[in-house]
């Protein structure tokens, strides 16, 4: 689906790449790793602030020397007991000087803890033993994590400089790498890209307006839905939203039993094309290779909750997450293909218990497209010189099971449209913690993440990275990460961010 840019690029870029690929190669090698040592302000603080300053030091050389790390969030440099997202590190945050401040930064503290946790249960058994010596208990280590994080923390809230450099400190990396767009004389480079981009949205609006009965099959319609679906009104959940914004922050924050609910009652019936294996989801796992497969025979549908701004409101989204054994060649030549593809499919509620907005992406942050319901109408922006906003369908929310057709090999969505819960069946999947990935049981012993230290899925690379590099995008086509998806080639534009929404959508007025 992407034939003009493809011809673009062939056109016009080809030799500009080449030359400039050792440069960029170049840049690349030159980037190096942050320091681990800890801060004079924490080895003068007294015995105890040293003994955990030097625990963190420890912890952090182990996890670099296994290539462990986890990236989700992003440190704070300068304090080793933190990690923030987007979400936390927006404006909406408090100020140093807040009596909210203290709830805020115990938010970014439990970001670190449960990084810290699957980083300590993916180190190989040896440099566990070495962090705390005579015990490889990893609860031990996570009881030091925290105790050593809850005494940072209390000393740095006691500072009203060290409240200041914590809330300046907290902000997370752009997703784009600046010298590769340098590199790529991005200026130039990025018009092709721009007309491409438009010619495919443009492909994907004309798809989407064939009415559902003309669309093509490759192979048979399977439907995958949540087992036990927990069906409740609007008010129940408009109920648990404001149970769970009952808190210091004022963001809905639901306790676990109230997060199974929601995510049970959104749960979304995946409608997909089968013509072969990679058709079908299931869960990824490193039983049998070194790089992560797709057990087909275990449907799982991965969820995590995020949260947007919206009219100086924040909104919670639940996200699905589910994967595909890989992308098949669509023939000899097919650099779209690859090992591993997958869907992140989100619901943003509003307060009133029922969808605002739906949007979708691959899990390479690419093919974001939204689908607003009838409460939002686009807004008039002047973003610059960026591609255009994907919108190719508008929803009317009803009460129900939420369909997404999905076609055969590429995994593009095709339509959404809404159905009565009773008249749902098929293949039932289950819902899993997304936070589970981080961690997962090895083929030769031990645990490991299916990301990497890059945010990227080994063995996922697609050969699009090679052509699309100008744009800024590292290894565009792998997939990666939460918190790491670029969803724009021109322009600037993250999954998480919790001002998308709002930036090009606006409330339709009440009349």
């Amino acid at each position: 689906m992407r034939p003009p840019l493809l011809q673009l690029l062939r056109r016009r870029l080809i030799l500009p790449l080449l030359v400039l690929l050792p440069i960029m190669v170049a840049g690349c090698a030159s980037l190096s790793t942050p320091s681990r040592a800890p801060e004079a302000r924490f080895l003068d603080a007294g015995p105890q602030a040293a003994v955990c300053a030097r625990f963190f030091q420890t912890l952090d050389r182990a996890v670099d020397q296994a290539g462990v790390a986890d990236v989700q969030e992003a440190r704070i440099s300068g304090f080793p007991y933190v990690r923030v997202n987007r979400f936390l590190a927006a404006d909406w945050r408090p100020l140093p000087d807040d009596a909210r401040f203290e709830n805020w930064a115990r938010h970014l503290m439990a970001l670190d803890r449960r990084a810290r946790e699957n980083e300590v249960a993916n180190l190989p058994p040896s440099l566990r033993a070495s962090i705390l010596p005579q015990t490889d208990e990893g609860d031990v280590i996570a009881k030091r994590v925290n105790d050593c994080g809850e005494f940072f923390l209390a000393l740095d809230l006691s500072s009203p400089e060290s409240r200041k450099r914590l809330s300046e400190g907290a902000a997370v990396p752009d997703g784009y790498r600046a010298i590769y767009r340098v590199a790529g004389l991005y200026p130039i480079t990025s018009i092709p890209f721009y007309l491409g981009v438009k010619g495919l949205q443009d492909e994907i609006q004309r798809d989407f307006s064939v009415p559902m009965e003309s669309i093509a099959t490759q192979g048979r319609l399977i439907r995958y839905l949540s087992a036990s679906p927990d069906m409740v009104s609007p008010d129940d959940v408009a109920q648990i939203l404001r149970r769970a914004s009952n808190n210091p922050l004022g963001f809905p924050d639901p306790d676990a039993t109230d997060r199974i609910r929601l995510f049970k009652a959104f749960a979304p019936v995946l409608e997909i094309d089968v013509a072969q294996e990679a058709d079908r989801i299931g869960r990824p796992n490193y039983r049998s290779a070194e790089v992560a497969q797709v057990d087909t025979e275990m449907p799982v549908v991965y969820t995590r909750l995020s949260h947007t701004r919206f009219e100086s409101k924040t909104l919670l989204q639940l996200n699905y997450i589910f994967w595909f054994p890989s992308r098949p060649k669509k023939g000899a030549i097919d650099i779209l293909a690859g090992h591993l593809d997958g869907i992140s499919w989100r619901v943003t509620l509003d307060e009133d218990g029922t969808p605002l907005v739906f949007d979708s992406m691959h899990n390479c942050g690419c093919y974001h497209l939204f689908l607003p319901t009838q409460k939002l109408r686009r807004r008039e922006t002047n973003e610059g010189f960026e591609e255009p906003l994907l919108s190719p369908q508008h929803l009317t929310w009803r009460n129900g099971r939420t369909v997404v057709r999905i076609a055969s090999r590429s995994h593009y969505l095709q339509r959404v449209y809404f159905q009565p819960a009773e008249s749902a069946g098929g293949i039932e999947y289950r819902l899993e913690d997304y936070a589970m990935l981080r961690s997962l049981p090895a083929a030769e012993g031990g645990r490991r993440s299916l990301f990497g230290e890059d945010s990227l899925v080994r063995g996922s690379e697609r050969p699009e990275r090679w052509l699309f590099w100008p744009m800024g995008v590292p290894s565009a086509g792998a997939m990666r990460q939460w918190g790491h998806h670029a969803t724009a080639f021109v322009g600037r534009r993250h999954f998480d961010d919790p001002e998308l929404i709002a930036r090009y959508f606006e409330r339709v007025p009440s009349e």
